[in-house]
């Protein structure tokens, strides 16, 4: 979070230097997390086992472009949602352009190709959309709002605050509808004793939207996590602790859920900074809870993602569960600074965590999806990574499609 805050607000105070240019046109040619009955995709998944060289509809293959940052673009911090169809719409922060959008784009086919359909902008409080995006599905009607509404939220700020907004949009994305402030906090500064809020993430569950958030407000923290309640997406019940440490320096940050239908639990990843500590070599390890409720995390134990009492996983992870792998199927987590997955058949168990090697490079806050209708399908989305937020290198937003099965083996 820290490294991603300093780089923004960096990029962010030289485009403020320049007049605003208009964005370059478009190119063409989350999140609910208990999975829906898998829809049925238009014709079989192809090279079952290894990748193609050219992206086959509902196939495998390796850093398929999404979008090319052109100018001064770069792009990181990848979020998505599948819808109930299979239709995976995907966003990305974006640095360079002014004011800040989230980019949205749609794909119909696995990932095998990408339209650019709307730009998530801002339009309430004239700060832009600055960075990390959230994207949901309403699988039931909430709010006024009719199943199948896509949800999109993201952090706001400026000089004057840093807010997460709600949006949503009833016709697949292509336009957008304010729908209240979230939450509020102070200007950006991942300074211990500042109070800004940062990095959302949506769940909608019991007919209810879910935002989890790291917060700084609370003056007993430097930074914890925390979650607000709705039931018409307007009106938020107040902030619950998720992950809350006595150690004041502790910043936990960058919350991720995912459901474990096998043994009935929900798993809650999250980076684990103290000071200048490091854990096998981790400044940012990663931390999970496991809970009957993903209301409830603050009442389970933090535990430590380690391989072998030897490697462990760094910064800004993503977490998502396939069927595959046995009778407990497999949950998967992605970090920063590694191209590897880091995965565990046992329900979460302590020692059973493994890294698997995938052909996807490193991205900060890189996100994973295992597809709803092809379980055996890990699509993992990149970008920039954070050391090279600024270097121009003009890396682009993508898709790899991976079999989790052969994934499991490496």
């Amino acid at each position: 979070m820290v490294r991603l805050v300093l780089a923004a607000l960096v990029a962010l105070q030289g485009a403020a230097a320049v007049l605003a240019a208009p964005p370059p046109p478009p190119p063409t040619g989350p999140e609910s997390c208990a999975p829906p009955a898998p829809p049925t995709p238009p014709g079989p998944p192809s090279d079952h086992d290894h990748p193609s060289k050219e992206p086959r509809p509902w196939g495998l293959f390796v850093n398929n472009t999404i979008y090319q940052p052109v100018g001064n673009e770069s792009v990181t911090y990848p979020r998505y949602v599948e819808l109930e169809d299979g239709t995976i719409l995907a966003t990305v922060s974006m640095f360079g352009r002014t004011p800040a959008v989230f980019p949205i784009f749609e794909s119909k086919d696995g990932g095998a190709s990408w339209t650019h359909v709307s730009d998530l902008t801002d339009q309430v409080n004239g700060w832009g959309f600055s960075a990390q995006p959230a994207l949901a599905e309403l699988t039931a009607p909430l709010g006024g709002f009719p199943a199948g509404t896509v949800l999109g939220a993201g952090n706001s700020w400026s000089d004057n605050g840093t807010r997460i907004d709600l949006y949503a949009s009833t016709d697949r994305a292509r336009t957008w509808q304010f729908v209240s402030h979230i939450a509020e906090g102070g200007r950006p500064n991942t300074t211990n004793g500042a109070t800004p809020i940062w990095e959302p993430y949506l769940l909608f569950y019991e007919n209810s939207l879910v935002a989890y958030y790291s917060d700084q407000r609370d003056p007993k923290h430097g930074q914890k996590l925390s979650h607000q309640v709705s039931k018409d997406m307007r009106n938020w019940d107040p902030p619950v602790d998720d992950v809350a440490y006595d150690v004041y320096i502790a910043r936990p940050g960058m919350t991720v859920v995912a459901f474990i239908p096998p043994i009935k639990k929900w798993i809650l990843v999250h980076e684990f900074p103290v000071g200048n500590s490091s854990s096998h070599g981790s400044h940012y390890p990663v931390y999970y809870r496991i809970s009957d409720s993903p209301l409830d995390f603050r009442l389970s134990e933090g535990l430590p993602i380690v391989v072998n009492d030897t490697i462990a996983p760094n910064a800004s992870p993503y977490v998502v569960w396939s069927p595959v792998g046995g009778p407990n199927g497999t949950i998967v987590v992605s970090d920063a600074d590694n191209p590897q997955v880091y995965t565990n058949r046992f329900g979460g168990a302590i020692d059973k965590w493994e890294r698997n090697e995938t052909p996807a490079g490193a991205t900060y806050s890189r996100a994973i999806h295992i597809m709803g209708s092809q379980p055996d399908h890990l699509m993992i989305f990149g970008g920039e990574t954070y050391d090279n937020m600024r270097a121009g290198l003009l890396t682009p937003f993508t898709a790899t499609v991976v079999s989790l099965t052969e994934t499991l083996k490496q």
